[in-house]
């Protein structure tokens, strides 16, 4: 059987970290290379490679979610890498065309990549349409795809849906009214009705398709399963600052 091998140096490049870095893994065994006699040097099988690479991918599944909580429950926000933050409105739309032409070209996708970027686009301008001048501390957005778990997150340190709603329906109690309101209930009136009305869409959208949409804001979550038109809303132990979406498809 012809084993693919792949030298030290071959490994460092296509990982990207040195030589020392890869000597210190196969110490810890976190990805082994084999001597085919004692003295001779260090390979590595292209099986063995691969399978660290799903495993880091696997990590990374993991960590979209994790790292947008974080973000949207800390005290003081942290500084969002450049590839997931989207500061301004413009920066956004670029990346939501950007993300629409990859799957576009997707055969599998064709019949639904329009409707989950009006989605995303949707719940994104209304974190920017409904903040403008109050942003509580970090102006912008998370934005973030992982395309191997089917999954985008969006997120702000916005005022969150009740205290937007609140301008317009006061009586409004805490954020389950909130949410329950912002994705059942047309809002007619001034300023900011648009993200009422806005969710609404985006919950009929995700209830006609194999979506599923988890939306937290504040002390709340609502949850819509893939091809269900019935949703849940729960209150959470950990506030979140703004809103923060998970949808999968």
């Amino acid at each position: 059987m012809d084993v693919q091998l792949f030298s030290i140096g071959e490994v460092s490049k296509i990982l990207g970290v040195s030589d020392d870095t890869l000597r210190l893994w196969d110490k810890k065994e976190i990805l082994k290379s084999f001597r085919p006699f004692p003295t001779s040097k260090r390979y590595y099988r292209k099986s063995d490679i691969n399978n660290f690479l799903g495993k880091k991918d696997q990590e990374n599944d993991k960590d979209i979610f994790d790292y947008a909580k974080k973000w949207t429950t800390s005290k003081i926000p942290n500084q969002l890498s450049d590839n997931k933050y989207c500061e301004t409105s413009d920066v956004f739309a670029a990346r939501l065309q950007k993300f629409n032409t990859e799957l576009s070209k997707i055969s599998e996708m064709k019949n639904i990549f329009p409707l989950i970027t009006a989605i995303i686009g949707e719940i994104g301008n209304n974190s920017y349409n409904h903040n403008i001048g109050n942003w509580p501390d970090m102006i912008g957005i998370l934005f973030e795809h992982n395309p191997s778990k089917k999954q985008i997150i969006l997120a702000d340190r916005g005022r969150g849906i009740l205290a937007t709603l609140k301008r317009v329906v006061p009586k409004l109690k805490n954020d389950k009214e909130a949410l329950k309101t912002a994705f059942t209930k047309y809002i007619s009136g001034r300023a900011p009705e648009n993200r009422g009305n806005g969710l609404k869409f985006v919950k009929d959208v995700v209830s006609a398709n194999p979506f599923e949409l988890i939306f937290y804001s504040g002390k709340a979550v609502l949850s819509i399963k893939k091809n269900s038109t019935k949703f849940t809303i729960k209150k959470i132990d950990t506030p979140l600052n703004g809103c923060l979406a998970v949808i999968n498809y």
